[in-house]
């Protein structure tokens, strides 16, 4: 059996091989059975450069005329006919490159074809990915075969994106201003955020893999455990208060969180703890739902003081849920009220915009429509969603995760009610007389009303953030809600100009690495244009990496001062208070 079948029209005897086989059918069989095996395309050529084979596969990947795989074909007809069809860039995989003519296009793949090893990967159109292999023999025969790997290249961009989710979820935990905890089926320890780490003075390293018997009381940890297993059984999300020592200080009553999360055979139960300052409530058997905050310190009064005089507004349909979800906010100090349906909503919302009353919190019912939830999104009312089944188990802890991150409670000044009667504050447009109430009202412990601030040259709580990067901006948005300040977040530079001019901010954290113009160039942009009123923007670089380059770029083209990444409260705070005291003084006292 001959190396190869024979070329039409070539002598083989002159090429140094003996005579043409009579098995040269069933090479070319066997070659296209390998090719098949491999779910690959084979071509193959000799000294000259002629075609000997061709797979039947090859159109798959070249689909050229098939006058063009017939042996005795000079591979450069073959290539000059890809590159005519527009194939170019699928062969040689060159699409983020100049474009080159046919014959320097073709001295190239040539030369590629002669190589002793070549091997490139190409996508014509971004969705289908082929490799091309070649190889040359010693002997001057030489094949390439073409394989199929667009599912490998998925499977890739898959385990990126897990990568990528893995990391986005690290860093969320790690900003997040409660400690946290996370463990497997086995209650063991798979996750744990900085503040947790910090609380109870262990390093991220040594917690992964143990247990909290490692870190609390041995009959805090039992009870924790019986909570941890009840959730990851049933699904049900529970809460439970028990005496806790963190920081190094006394043990105090925590309200601790459970969920369950995940897939079935692969659940989490993701534990979060946030402060208290009731009693701990009862223990729950590891075979009945844990307490809710409002079960296990009901004759405990307010069970935290810091959100005393915050107003939350609850809008619900179902008279149970009212009184069960009233209940537990009226126990978490919070001065809340109810409405019932959009309608209700809308009025209570128009009457509270006229007399300047603030909506820290809304808690809807997700019964309700949609429209409740475009109402408060229409004058930026933060919310949150809840059915029944879930008060006793979510309300208080949501709550105070989201309410206890803002800043300090206003101090308790005059009474203040809020009525629906035609008065003449009223706004223009009057609701339907279907829609107005005779009477809404909230416990008068808040602020009296005030006018709305005029326009000044200069917004003293605002913080513009210039940042592309979406884990980034969710950092941001964490650190400056914890401390209280308004902020708008930008994602590149020309942006980032433009809402100066606008908002007139009293600061700017501008990151470097912008898309469109960098932060060095908007920086330098936004020191060129005029200033009016106190002087000119305070502009804070933000860097990746502390390069003296970098540094000394910064302050070149305006900058005030420079903060580094990874981005902490601490960090930010003190360098907004350096440069902007107002800002700090109306962000602690507002």
């Amino acid at each position: 059996m001959s190396e190869f079948p024979p070329v039409p029209g070539l002598d083989m005897r002159v090429e140094g091989h003996d005579s043409p086989s009579t098995d040269a059918s069933l090479d070319a069989a066997l070659l296209d059975a390998v090719s098949e095996a491999f779910s690959a395309a084979l071509i193959v050529y000799d000294r000259h450069d002629h075609l000997i084979f061709a797979s039947r596969s090859a159109r798959q990947f070249m689909p050229l005329p098939s006058t063009f795989f017939t042996p005795g074909t000079r591979l450069r007809d073959i290539l000059g006919a890809a590159y005519d069809a527009g194939l170019s860039h699928a062969v040689s995989g060159q699409s983020g490159s100049a474009p080159l003519s046919r014959e320097e296009w073709l001295t190239c793949q040539i030369a590629a074809h002669w190589k002793e090893r070549s091997e490139l990967q190409s996508s014509d159109d971004g969705k289908r990915w082929t490799r091309f292999s070649k190889r040359r023999l010693s002997s001057g025969f030489g094949f390439c075969v073409m394989s199929d790997i667009t599912e490998q290249k998925r499977r890739e961009e898959q385990w990126r994106a897990d990568i990528e989710r893995v990391q986005l979820t690290e860093e969320i935990l790690d900003n997040l201003a409660h400690p946290v905890f996370v463990q497997d089926r086995n209650l063991q320890l798979v996750a744990v955020n900085k503040v947790f780490c910090s609380a109870v003075s262990v390093g991220a390293e040594n917690a992964l893999g143990g247990s909290i018997a490692n870190f609390f009381e041995p009959e805090v940890a039992t009870r924790l455990s019986a909570a941890s297993r009840h959730v990851l059984e049933t699904g049900v999300t529970s809460s439970l208060t028990v005496p806790l020592q963190l920081d190094g200080g006394p043990p105090n009553p925590i309200l601790v969180h459970f969920q369950r999360v995940g897939t079935p055979g692969r659940y989490l139960v993701v534990a979060s703890l946030g402060e208290m300052a009731g009693t701990a409530g009862s223990v729950p058997h590891p075979g009945e739902p844990a307490n809710s905050p409002a079960d296990g310190d009901r004759d405990h009064g307010v069970i935290d003081g810091r959100l005393t005089g915050r107003k939350a507004l609850l809008v619900t349909g179902d008279r149970e849920f009212e009184a069960r979800a009233l209940e537990i906010l009226q126990l978490l100090g919070l001065d809340s009220c109810c409405v019932r349906d959009d309608q209700e909503l809308d009025a209570f919302l128009s009457v509270a915009r006229s007399v300047a009353v603030v909506v820290d919190l809304a808690i809807v019912d997700v019964d309700l429509d949609m429209r409740c939830l475009e109402l408060l999104q229409a004058v930026d009312v933060d919310y949150i969603t809840l059915q029944y089944s879930d008060i006793s188990g979510d309300l208080a802890f949501s709550v105070l995760d989201r309410m206890t991150a803002l800043r300090a409670a206003p101090v308790p000044a005059d009474d203040w009610e809020i009525t629906t009667e035609d008065t003449p504050s009223l706004p223009v447009r009057e609701p339907p007389p279907e829609a107005r109430l005779p009477e809404i009202r909230s416990r008068k412990v808040a602020a009296p009303p005030v006018a709305p601030p005029s326009r000044s040259p200069l917004s003293p709580s605002m913080v513009l953030v210039a940042e592309d990067n979406e884990i980034n901006q969710i950092v941001f948005s964490q650190i400056l809600e914890g401390l209280g300040y308004a902020y708008r977040i930008c994602a590149d530079g020309e942006s980032a100009v433009r809402l100066w001019s606008e908002l007139n901010p009293a600061i700017i954290l501008m990151d470097v690495t912008l898309p469109g113009i960098n932060g060095f160039e908007a920086a330098r942009r936004i020191r060129q244009m005029p200033t009016e009123g106190a002087g000119q923007t305070p502009i804070i670089g933000v860097l990746t990496q502390a390069f003296d380059r970098d540094r000394e770029a910064c302050f070149a083209c305006g900058m005030d001062e420079v903060i580094l990444k990874p981005l902490s409260p601490d960090l930010i705070d003190q360098a907004i208070r350096r440069l902007v005291p107002d800002i700090a003084r109306h962000a602690s006292t507002a």
